[in-house]
């Protein structure tokens, strides 16, 4: 075994606090059931590995026997579980919603085992639960990157969410392809066979196995942002799988994100759900539950990442809302300051190439131009030849043919994006309120950075 597998064999991946806090509660009170203990290790990867884990100890092979966490604590009874779990160490509290921590890879594992157990049940498999445990243990090279190289996954991690497969993003931070080393600590973990089955190279006739892959998929698909590619993708597989009944898959895999949300989000999470609403209609078919938690609330740090993303989708509903336009687009520059691409879009055509702007920002366009001082034009048919040679690298579309709003967001005298509105009613009064928002977005976003450092 090389030196990087032995020490990511060796990793001790935490659990979350949320967890910790309700196991101990559960251990303490002498009329907690095994169900109960089971729902709470099942939105845990680490907790329902060390469980299992525990297990395997007592009486080798007990792990491919296993239906789930409450057969598993019936076999080993609380007191053998309860040493097993105080030595796991506790992630310390971090930050919310955001997606530079262990948490986030938790998230993706716990979303993963969501949808593996609802598909197990709508195709009616024996053991659902098993199913929920496999996806959940999906990516032990993932928990244990984290918990012995937190750059490495960080970067990956960050990878991933610009648009790098998650297999090639892990593969480079791991210097081994990614499927071998899940595979290398499936076996060093004893993963439950479900688990090692889905992980190795499985019989694609075999729909058990098919389904924890798939609901591993989606997960990912979430965790990366809902990717329109991927996410169309995924959308015409689930359809091959899911029965003839569903027959709308994109609104059953949204109706289990959001129900995913709400039963992850005691556990601090980054939800996936929260960035539905950024896709197309989304705004009118999610509602994802406020984050609770006293302690979570008192961390400064919480609105770093996730905060940031939640107000831009927040602020250009009300956006689109105020000012009457179909749609509403905000493209900010890459890390790089070399790109400027699209990070935002609601409403407008589902196909359009704005959903995929992606500008050289030394190139001169309206969109770079606007980014060197605070600016807003209103583009249409009296002006629009004045400012044709700036308009011709931009992938317009027919709706934007009728004329646009677009304005640069400036926080800290540095330009932070462009703010593009287009279709409905574009007149005087739309314009003056789209100008007063996007300075009002501004400020909110200087406010916001403030308040994190």
């Amino acid at each position: 075994m090389s030196r990087r597998l032995a020490t990511l064999s060796r990793a001790r991946p935490p659990v979350m606090p949320e967890t910790a806090r309700r196991v101990r509660a559960l251990l303490a009170n002498p009329r907690s059931t095994h169900q109960d203990f089971e729902a709470v290790l099942l939105c845990d990867p680490v907790a329902t590995l060390a469980l299992y884990r525990a297990a395997e100890r007592l009486r080798r092979g007990t792990v491919d026997e296993l239906t789930g966490p409450a057969h598993a604590l019936s076999l080993i009874g609380r007191e053998a579980f309860r040493r097993a779990f105080e030595q796991l160490p506790v992630l310390d509290r971090p930050p919310l919603q955001h997606i530079l921590s262990p948490a986030f890879a938790a998230s993706q594992a716990a979303h993963a085992g969501w949808y593996a157990e609802q598909i197990g049940r709508v195709m009616g498999f024996s053991h659902p639960v098993e199913m929920r445990v496999a996806a959940l243990l999906q990516h032990p090279a993932v928990l244990a990157l984290w918990a012995t190289d937190f750059e490495a996954a960080a970067r990956a991690t960050n990878a991933m969410r610009d648009g790098v497969s998650f297999s090639v993003a892990f593969t480079a931070e791991l210097g081994q392809p990614l499927k071998k080393v899940n595979r290398r600590l499936a076996m060093e973990w004893t993963l439950p066979r479900l688990a090692r089955e889905v992980i190795s190279d499985w019989d694609p006739a075999n729909r058990l196995p098919q389904s924890v892959s798939l609901a591993s998929r989606l997960a990912l698909v979430g965790a990366a942002g809902w990717p329109e590619e991927e996410h169309r993708l995924h959308i015409e597989i689930l359809a091959g799988l899911l029965p003839h009944h569903h027959h709308d898959a994109a609104t059953w895999w949204h109706r289990q994100a959001v129900e995913a949300a709400r039963r992850l989000h005691p556990f601090g999470y980054p939800l996936a759900a929260r960035e539905l609403i950024l896709l197309p209609g989304g705004e009118h078919e999610v509602e994802v539950p406020a984050l609770r938690g006293r302690d979570y609330r008192r961390t400064p740090s919480r609105q770093a990442t996730g905060g940031l993303q939640q107000l831009l989708g927040n602020q250009l509903r009300e956006i689109r809302q105020a000012c009457g336009v179909d749609r509403i687009l905000l493209a900010m520059p890459d890390r790089e300051r070399k790109v400027l691409r699209a990070r935002l879009v609601l409403g407008g055509p589902p196909d359009s190439p704005m959903r995929k702007l992606a500008l050289p920002l030394r190139a001169r366009h309206l969109f770079s131009l606007l980014l060197t001082q605070p600016r807003a034009v209103w583009i249409r048919a009296e002006n629009r030849e004045k400012y044709l040679s700036l308009l011709r690298p931009l992938p317009l579309d027919a709706q934007s043919a009728g004329g646009f709003f677009a304005m640069s967001l400036f926080v800290e005298q540095r330009p932070l994006g462009v703010l593009f509105a287009d279709g409905g009613t574009l007149d005087d009064a739309a314009f003056r309120a789209f100008r007063k928002a996007g300075q009002q977005l501004a400020e909110q976003i200087r406010a916001l950075r403030r308040q994190a450092a």
